[in-house]
C-alpha cells in the first residue's frame, strides 16, 4: 500500500473515531438533567413556519454531527476499499474533504475549540498527501 493510500486511511478512520467518539460523548454527557434544563430555559426558536425547541435542535445536532462525521469516515474507507490498490484517491475526492476540514478549523475557532483547529490541520495533511503523490507521478 502506497503512502498516499495510508495517509488517505487515517484520515478515514479518524473520521470513524471522531463520529464514535462525539456519539458517546453525546449519548453519556450532552443529555442529561443538568443541561436539559439550562438549555431547555431558552425555549423555542421559529425555524420556518413552525417553533422548534432550542433542546430539541441541540440534540438533533449533535447527534447527527456524530452519524455524519461516522458515516463519512466509513463512505472514504468505503471508496479507498473500492479502487485498485496500486491507485491512490482521486485528486477531486481529497479537494472536497478538505473543503471541509477547512470549514471545521473555521467553525473550530470562531465556535468550539482549538482541537477542531489541529483536527482539521492534520486532517488537511492526511488528504494533501494523496493530491501531492498523483500531481507528482502524473504522466503529462
Amino acid at each position: 500500500m502506497s503512502f498516499a493510500r495510508i495517509s488517505f486511511a487515517v484520515g478515514s478512520v479518524a473520521f470513524i473515531i471522531i463520529g464514535l467518539l462525539h456519539t458517546y460523548v453525546h449519548c453519556m454527557h450532552l443529555s442529561g438533567a443538568e443541561l436539559f434544563n439550562r438549555i431547555n430555559a431558552i425555549g423555542v426558536t421559529p425555524i420556518g413556519r413552525m417553533d422548534a425547541s432550542v433542546w430539541g435542535l441541540f440534540q438533533g445536532t449533535s447527534l447527527l454531527m456524530g452519524f455524519f462525521s461516522l458515516a463519512l469516515g466509513l463512505t472514504l474507507m468505503s471508496y479507498l476499499n473500492s479502487i485498485p490498490k496500486y491507485e491512490g484517491p482521486r485528486i477531486q475526492i481529497c479537494l472536497i474533504v478538505i473543503g471541509l476540514l477547512i470549514g471545521i478549523i473555521a467553525v473550530g475557532s470562531v465556535y468550539l475549540s482549538v482541537l477542531q483547529v489541529y483536527g482539521g490541520i492534520f486532517g488537511i495533511i492526511c488528504f494533501a498527501i494523496p493530491i501531492t503523490a498523483r500531481l507528482k507521478f502524473r504522466p503529462w
